[in-house]
């Protein structure tokens, strides 16, 4: 697990982050009293989790955390901090915990043990899928870097439906269930198609889509998925379940309504 530590007390913050490094299921951990350089650390390393302290001068945990969550959306934030009438607020961004300084090693231990987006286990694949939450994908854990916006959609739809082929006429009645369905929108699907391909050609990930004439599905057996470790009953996978799917597309609201039944039954 890789873990950094934010806290703008130098002495405070050495401590912890020795106590940090001395924690078997870390792998690394990275203090710094700088935002700003933990925020450009976090852009350009995977981290699994980041301890931000909240009130610092320059600045407040509570701004890292929301910009920390735009370049990574998948790590998890919790709070180390002297001030516990801020536990309101840091629910209201989702963080996956709330220690009160000083925090001893077992607080620590806890809050790694229940985090809200669990370290991805070894399981040797490459790309890795969130579908609870905002639907985001990462190749060797950084961002995909679509062309287009509505890429990440098509691929979003296509891990919806969990290997099964997709016609071009589902598909576009699925993002564009509004619209009259023109050549000029059939033409922008194909070069959504062509985007997501080449992208995946350039990560050496061809095989992760299968096309065949006028028909697309992905390969579910080639990349990680906590939608599917859910649906496989994978611990780690039910405790990542928030209650979102995929939130920001309409479209999924159906397969979040299946979550939910199959939980309360």
């Amino acid at each position: 697990m890789r873990v950094i530590a934010v806290d703008d007390e130098k002495i405070i913050l050495d401590d912890f982050v020795e106590m940090l490094k001395n924690m078997s299921e870390i792998t690394e951990a990275v203090g710094f009293t700088n935002c700003e350089k933990a925020l450009k650390y976090i852009s350009e390393n995977a981290v699994d989790v980041a301890f931000l302290d909240i009130r610092m001068r320059a600045m407040d945990g509570i701004t890292m955390a929301k910009r920390a969550k735009v370049i990574r959306p998948d790590i998890n934030i919790i709070f180390l901090t002297a001030y516990p009438e801020y536990s309101l607020e840091a629910m209201r961004i989702h963080a996956s915990g709330y220690l009160v300084k000083p925090a001893m090693e077992e607080d620590v231990r806890k809050e790694l043990k229940d985090l809200r987006v669990p370290p991805e286990e070894v399981s040797g694949q490459r790309m890795k899928v969130q579908c609870f939450g905002n639907f985001e994908v990462y190749i060797d854990s950084y961002p995909c870097p679509f062309k287009y916006i509505k890429t990440k959609e098509l691929l979003a739809y296509l891990v919806d439906r969990r290997g099964a082929f997709c016609s071009n006429g589902e598909i576009l009645g699925a993002l564009w269930e509004d619209k009259e369905v023109t050549i000029s929108l059939e033409n922008y699907l194909r070069n959504l198609v062509s985007d997501l391909r080449a992208v995946l050609k350039d990560a050496d990930l061809d095989d992760v889509i299968n096309k065949k004439k006028g028909m697309i599905r992905v390969v579910p057996e080639l990349f990680d998925c906590d939608y599917y470790r859910w649906i496989d009953g994978e611990p780690s996978a039910i405790n990542a379940f928030n209650g979102e799917y995929m939130s920001q597309y309409s479209w999924a609201e159906a397969t979040l309504a299946g979550i939910v039944s199959k939980i309360n039954n």
